[in-house]
C-alpha cells in the first residue's frame, strides 16, 4: 500500500507540474485524503488539513532520489501550521 501511495504522489506531481506539492498545498493534500482516507487527519478551519503520513512519504521519496525539494518559509504563518516546510518537485 505504501508503494501505491508513493506512485500516486509521483503521478500527481507529473500531472500538476504548475502546482506546489507540499504538506500545506490544499489541493494536493485534499486529493490525497480523498484518495486514501488516511487514519490520522487533523482538520483546521482554514487551509489544508495536517496529514502526518503524507510528510513521511514525501521525505522517503526525497531520500530515494525520486523528488527534489527546497525549503520555504511562511510569511503569513498561522497557528497550527509550520513556520517553514519543504516544497517538492520531480527529480530530473
Amino acid at each position: 500500500m505504501k508503494e501505491n501511495k508513493k506512485q500516486w504522489i509521483l503521478g500527481y506531481m507529473s500531472q500538476h507540474k504548475d502546482e506546489p506539492v507540499d504538506i500545506v498545498a490544499e489541493s494536493f493534500v485534499n486529493a490525497y485524503v480523498n484518495k486514501f482516507n488516511p487514519k490520522r487527519v487533523e482538520w483546521y478551519p482554514y487551509g489544508a488539513p495536517k496529514v502526518p503520513e503524507l510528510g513521511r512519504l514525501l521525505a522517503e521519496l526525497y531520500k530515494e532520489n525520486k523528488v527534489g525539494r527546497y525549503r520555504h518559509c511562511c510569511e503569513n504563518w498561522q497557528d497550527g501550521y509550520p513556520k517553514w516546510f519543504y516544497i517538492y518537485y520531480l527529480a530530473d
